[in-house]
């Protein structure tokens, strides 16, 4: 069986967090909250934009989970400190995108930004995106048949 990524690590969740709170307030952060459940992770916090205005943000870790522990407070500790340090990794990984100049952080964290829609119902806009474009998208036969018409001959095959 194959192991899962961080599995076995033995770095703390408390200092993952930690982490991950570092790398965030040298983007504007004013604010982190982290909760953990047995079924899923949350991370979420509040950015000053360039413009002053106060952005929240909200991230939900979903683990797969394979199987029931046998020691369930042990696993818990096993599973939060996986959890955590995957997510330090992830969120490292896109703060060095943003560092490098490859993306902003706006739009690369845009999925997670919190919005209220018409009717005062909030969420992240990926999450309200995805239930709106469910029904809208469609499955193309050549989805990229009109970008091969403008690469050179046998590119994009």
């Amino acid at each position: 069986m194959m192991t899962k990524a961080y599995e076995d690590t033995s770095v703390p969740k408390a200092r993952s967090q930690e982490q991950i709170e570092k790398m965030l307030r040298k983007f504007g952060v004013q604010a982190v909250r982290f909760t953990s459940f047995p079924s899923y992770a949350t991370l979420e916090f509040v950015r000053k934009e360039k413009d002053g205005r106060l952005s929240p943000y909200r991230i939900v870790i979903k683990p797969k989970v394979q199987s029931c522990a046998r020691y369930p407070e042990k696993e818990l500790d096993r599973a939060e400190r996986q959890v955590w340090r995957v997510a330090y990794w992830w969120i490292k990984a896109k703060i060095e995108a943003v560092e490098f100049g490859l993306v902003e952080f706006q739009e690369d964290f845009l999925p997670y930004l919190m919005v209220a829609d018409s009717q005062g119902r909030t969420g992240t806009v990926g999450g309200m995106l995805t239930e709106r474009l469910g029904g809208l998208v469609t499955s193309l036969e050549d989805p990229f048949g009109g970008l091969r018409r403008a690469l050179p001959t046998g590119e994009g095959k």
